[in-house]
């Protein structure tokens, strides 16, 4: 199998281990913006600190990481790494609700145009596949053919 690269050039580790487990846990995720507004492309750098901020908050700080990242105009792309007791549904949550805040406390004018009503940017809803069931492959590929339509 090829080795992929993280973004400081260091190979994607194929199994990891941890006192008396080794695994590999990878996930694709994506969530897009409430209503589909196309907002991301003004507030993007930001969104890159935003994320890998929220590595490093909330109950499993330190055990996941962002391997890819892809952001379009309405949703984002993500792979992500993670160890055996960490639920998805958490690192989602705490990556959705860092941005949101770290967005208004930086963007308020600019959020405001979009959301009037309450602080939101992301719908409820998100999509989560294991890397087992989309290929690791594809993932990279549709990520850099996104980065490349995008430039």
């Amino acid at each position: 199998m090829t080795n992929y690269q993280n973004f400081d050039g260091s190979d994607i580790v194929k199994y990891k281990s941890l006192n008396h487990k080794k695994y590999r846990l990878q996930y694709h995720i994506i969530f897009s913006t409430k209503y589909r507004k196309k907002i991301l492309d003004g507030i993007r750098e930001s969104l890159f600190e935003s994320f890998y901020r929220s590595e490093t908050l909330g109950e499993f700080a330190g055990k996941w990481e962002i391997l890819k990242m892809n952001i379009d105009k309405d949703h984002i792309h993500f792979l992500i790494t993670t160890q055996p007791e960490v639920p998805v549904s958490s690192i989602i949550k705490i990556m959705k609700q860092t941005s949101t805040y770290d967005m208004y406390q930086k963007y308020f004018d600019y959020m405001t145009k979009f959301y009037w009503k309450k602080h939101k940017l992301w719908t409820g809803g998100y999509f989560v596949a294991t890397i087992e069931e989309v290929s690791e492959k594809t993932i990279i590929s549709r990520s850099e053919e996104r980065v490349s339509r995008n430039a």
